[in-house]
C-alpha cells in the first residue's frame, strides 16, 4: 500500500543523510525526530483504517445486513467437512491448508471460479444469509439478509485479516477473500 502522507523514497534519502552525519548527538537527534515522522504517520494511517473499517461496518448494518456472531471452532470445522473433506489429508498437508484453507483453490486441488467470475458468481447466487469467519481470528457470524452483499464490499484494502470466507448455510457454496491480490477471490460450487 502506498503511503499517502510519507514518501518512502524521500524518507530513506533523508535517513541515510542522517546515518552519515559525523557528529554523534546531532545524528541521534535527527534519527530519533525522522523515527517520531515515520511513527506518527503509521499511527495515523493506522487509526484512519480502523475508522473507515468502522464507517464500512456501519454503513453495512444500516443496509440491513445483521450479523450474529457463532462459534468459530464449529464454523470452520463445518467449512472443512463441507469442502476439503475430499481432499487427502496429506495433500492438504502439502498445500499448508492449515495455514491458508484457500491453498485448496489457489494450487487448485478444487477448480473453483477465480477474480471477477468468482465475484459475479457471488453476486448472482441467492442468498438469504451466510456464514463469515476469517483465517486468522476467532470471529465467525451468522449473516442475515446476505443478498445485500456484493462482492465488491469485501475489496475494500482497509478490510483487516482480509483472509475471510462465507459460505451458504446448506454448505452448497463458497466464496473466499485472500490477503493476497495475484490470489482469488475464489468462489466454489460443489457439484
Amino acid at each position: 500500500m502506498k503511503n499517502k502522507l510519507l514518501n518512502f523514497e524521500e524518507y530513506f534519502e533523508e535517513l541515510e543523510k542522517a546515518c552519515d552525519v559525523s557528529n554523534e548527538n546531532e545524528r541521534n537527534i535527527q534519527l530519533a525526530l525522522l523515527r517520531n515522522i515515520q511513527d506518527a504517520v503509521l499511527e495515523w494511517e493506522t487509526h484512519m483504517q480502523e475508522y473507515d473499517y468502522k464507517q464500512f461496518c456501519k454503513e453495512l448494518v444500516e443496509r440491513g445486513i445483521r450479523f450474529t456472531p457463532v462459534n468459530d471452532r464449529t464454523t470452520k470445522a463445518k467449512w472443512t467437512k463441507l469442502f476439503a473433506s475430499y481432499i487427502p489429508k496429506e495433500k492438504r498437508k502439502e498445500v499448508y491448508f492449515e495455514q491458508y484453507k484457500w491453498h485448496l483453490f489457489s494450487f487448485e486441488l478444487l477448480k473453483a471460479l477465480s477474480d471477477d467470475a468468482a465475484r459475479a458468481a457471488f453476486d448472482a447466487e441467492p442468498k438469504d444469509s451466510l456464514y463469515l469467519f476469517w483465517q486468522h481470528t476467532d470471529q465467525a457470524y451468522l449473516v442475515e439478509n446476505a443478498h445485500l452483499f456484493k462482492a465488491e464490499d469485501f475489496d475494500h484494502t482497509f478490510i483487516p485479516f482480509s483472509d475471510f470466507y462465507l459460505f451458504s448455510p446448506e454448505g452448497k457454496w463458497t466464496y473466499i477473500h485472500t490477503h493476497e491480490s495475484m490470489c482469488g477471490p475464489y468462489f466454489y460450487k460443489l457439484p
